[in-house]
């Protein structure tokens, strides 16, 4: 276990598990000291990436929160077909029916990486502690 290691939780999910996934986040959040706004974004955004999830990637997914000295870490995976090689940063058109979700997420956190194979989609998310930038 490193130092900066604090607690670490790793759920399975499914469309039943949405809530307890937006509880452990926002809790785990309070506890590592990410201010309020933050922990409301990054609620949002990994309510968004779950239900993606379950919609997109097998009705399943794989939730990992990790409270660290600097913030929050979330991982939110599936078994999904992967996302296209190009996936925009723009807002889609409004006659766009998909897109709005991964654009909002980038939107409520800056630090977002996301990992696509034929084997599923992996996002990760750091929201930092009040007062440290990310």
């Amino acid at each position: 276990m490193t130092r900066d290691r604090i607690r670490s939780v790793t759920r399975e999910f499914t469309g039943d598990g949405l809530r307890r996934v937006r509880e452990l986040v926002e809790q785990t959040a309070r506890l590592a000291g990410v201010s309020a706004s933050n922990v409301r974004d990054l609620v949002i955004a990994v309510s968004e990436l779950a239900a993606n999830a379950i919609r997109h990637g097998g009705g399943s997914g794989r939730i990992v929160i990790e409270q660290t000295d600097e913030g929050v870490r979330v991982e939110v995976s599936d078994h999904g077909p992967g996302l296209p090689e190009f996936v925009s940063r723009e807002l889609p058109a409004p006659e766009e029916i998909n897109g709005r979700g991964l654009w909002m997420v980038r939107n409520l956190c800056r630090d977002l990486h996301i990992t696509s194979t034929a084997r599923g989609v992996t996002v990760r998310l750091f929201m930092p502690r009040a007062g440290r930038t990310a």
